[in-house]
């Protein structure tokens, strides 16, 4: 987070501060699940969001008809709402059981899913995340779900995990208000590692007052290569299109295309200072249909090519000033 913390004025850290406290994240914990090696336990559709904290072991997660993921503990599997998804071994060989078939209480209400002989290669501590209450930020709009991390690269303490692996082997009063704080702090954590080192710390923080906002403003963000439009853009934030552009407006200053395109040349500048990749990658990864359109609209953004740009951020004096992330007029 120091990184993130760092780059914005003093006056933001407090507002960031209250965005990580505002987003709803507040999980029911409901199961511990454990998946012996060969098996696959497979879950039914829910209607809220389902979080599993892999504690020990490795395998391979799928959501719906999207190609399996890899993981290993400690990792944090996120599953949106309405989807049906796996957990297990992959291929024709694997065993299959659902959750559901062999279950038991485990204490203090929390239910043990297991598949295979009990002796569970892989423990997971699984819960949900209700619907945001209204005006609330929503935690997976803003996180970009689904998603399978890998915890140690997104700065989730290893103390959160050692934690619920003792709750759970010693399950009893109070166990599963425990593993649901427990869950929040892996859950804020998570979000908190995917800004740091971001350079839009500053503007997610905005959204904090616009949350009707915050989910087309990470998509963008997330995904800048996509032909986001108005009308896509004011879709995820449930509004008109003469409605969203209103409101972007006021609270931003920009218009939507004006950000869209202020946010991928900032992509766009981070990654010509931080990577080796060709210009003609990193313009269609930003979004633009090649070299030349790039160029045109990074030259007028920075006052330099991308070539120009990328010879002068290796220079000495370069690196002592504060470095242009931000086209002009940002």
């Amino acid at each position: 987070m120091s990184s993130l913390v760092g780059s914005l004025s003093p006056t933001m850290k407090p507002t960031l501060d209250h965005l990580l406290t505002a987003i709803d994240a507040d999980p029911h914990v409901f199961s511990v699940c454990r998946i012996q090696a060969g098996w696959r336990m497979t879950f039914p559709v829910f209607q809220v969001a389902t979080v599993h904290f892999v504690l020990r072991g490795a395998g391979h997660f799928q959501i719906g008809m999207r190609p399996a993921t890899s993981f290993a503990a400690p990792s944090v599997l996120i599953v949106p709402a309405g989807e049906s998804h796996w957990v297990g071994e992959t291929g024709d060989q694997a065993k299959v059981r659902d959750a559901a078939d062999q279950c038991a209480l485990l204490g203090d209400g929390l239910v043990e899913f297991t598949a295979g002989s009990g002796d569970g290669d892989t423990l997971m501590l699984c819960g949900a995340l209700t619907a945001p209450h209204h005006g609330a930020l929503n935690f997976l709009d803003l996180l970009q779900a689904p998603v399978a991390t890998d915890a140690v690269t997104n700065c989730i303490p290893g103390s959160v995990f050692d934690a619920m692996t003792n709750e759970i082997a010693n399950a009893g009063l109070g166990t599963q208000a425990m593993c649901q704080a427990l869950m929040k702090q892996g859950l804020i954590a998570l979000l908190r590692g995917r800004w740091a080192g971001s350079d839009h710390g500053e503007l997610l923080a905005h959204a904090l007052h616009h949350p009707r906002l915050s989910r087309a403003i990470a998509v963008v963000i997330e995904n800048p290569a996509a032909g986001h439009t108005v009308e896509s853009l004011a879709s995820l934030a449930g509004m008109s299109r003469a409605s969203f552009s209103d409101h972007f407006s006021r609270a931003f200053g920009q218009s939507p295309i004006d950000f869209v395109q202020k946010a991928r040349l900032r992509i766009a500048a981070r990654l010509l200072r931080g990577t080796d990749l060709p210009i003609k990658v990193i313009a269609q990864s930003v979004g633009y249909a090649g070299p030349r359109p790039f160029s045109r609209a990074f030259l007028a953004a920075y006052g330099h090519s991308p070539s120009g740009y990328r010879d002068m951020a290796k220079s000495d004096e370069f690196k002592l000033l504060p470095q242009p992330d931000s086209p002009r007029g940002v």
